[in-house]
């Protein structure tokens, strides 16, 4: 079950016309143009720590604008959403839709498992290749 950090967010901020962390992967030496998708910050800020460029979708769900941003910013996207079952339906619908227009993969993780509970070597063996 992921965690309620007691994220709130601003009066008209949207978070599904935004990716969490988007501007400092477009921004920095990502010349081969691949990301981690993640659902929440914490996810975000550990596989980044751990080395990879990654965004968050803020929630499990991949909006269409989500989808739009990653097309048009990568080439290579891996989806390393939560191990539940709410996370594991949202990555293959993300596998279905990103896979029709850029390269796409999924490793699954342990069904008590998300990203920010990893360790960086767990982490790097889940995403090495």
């Amino acid at each position: 079950m992921k965690a309620n950090h007691g994220t709130k967010f601003p009066a008209g901020f949207h978070k599904s016309l935004e990716l969490f962390n988007l501007h400092r992967t477009i921004a920095g030496e990502n010349r081969r143009r691949r990301v981690v998708v993640v659902e929440g910050f914490f996810d975000c800020l550990r596989v980044s720590a751990a080395g990879f460029p990654c965004v968050a979708l803020m929630g499990s769900a991949m909006s269409p604008a989500h989808e739009e941003l990653l097309v048009r910013h990568f080439k290579v996207v891996c989806v390393m959403l939560d191990g539940d079952q709410a996370g594991q339906e949202a990555a293959k619908d993300c596998l279905s839709r990103l896979g029709r227009r850029l390269w796409v993969w999924a490793p699954t993780l342990p069904e008590a498992k998300q990203p920010d509970m990893l360790s960086t070597e767990e982490i790097q063996a889940f995403l090495k290749r």
